[in-house]
């Protein structure tokens, strides 16, 4: 096991120790991972109201599943770094990349959180 994890790439390496860092930072934050991650993507969804307006028991349950969840983001940014990293030499490129990757991520799940729960919404 230990000679298949050295046989690695660096980028596998890190994905690999940030999915489980994160997920259990989502958990442990108790919220403010995913929190943060509404603020990073909020100015996509104008048309809902702030999250400080929100209310009921379903709201620190999807913050705190957003945060988790996130975690699954370093994995797809891994799989882009892989493939792209045959077409694209720069360093720099595929760290924006990978960055892109994770912001898409945690849009994608805000999104698909706030659709399902529009109805809870006074719009």
């Amino acid at each position: 096991m230990l000679e298949f994890w050295k046989s690695l790439a660096y980028t596998t390496k890190f994905s690999t120790i940030a999915f489980f860092i994160t997920g259990a930072l989502g958990l442990f934050s108790m919220g403010f991972l995913g929190l943060g991650l509404y603020y990073l993507v909020s100015f996509l969804f104008p048309s809902y109201p702030d999250i400080n307006d929100w209310h009921g028991d379903w709201v620190w349950l999807v913050i705190i599943g957003i945060g988790m969840l996130w975690s699954f983001g370093f994995a797809f940014g891994g799989v882009s770094w892989h493939y792209l990293s045959k077409s694209i030499t720069s360093i720099t490129i595929l760290r924006i990349v990978f960055v892109l990757v994770l912001w898409l991520w945690a849009a994608f799940l805000w999104f698909c959180v706030l659709k399902a729960n529009e109805y809870r919404f006074d719009m």
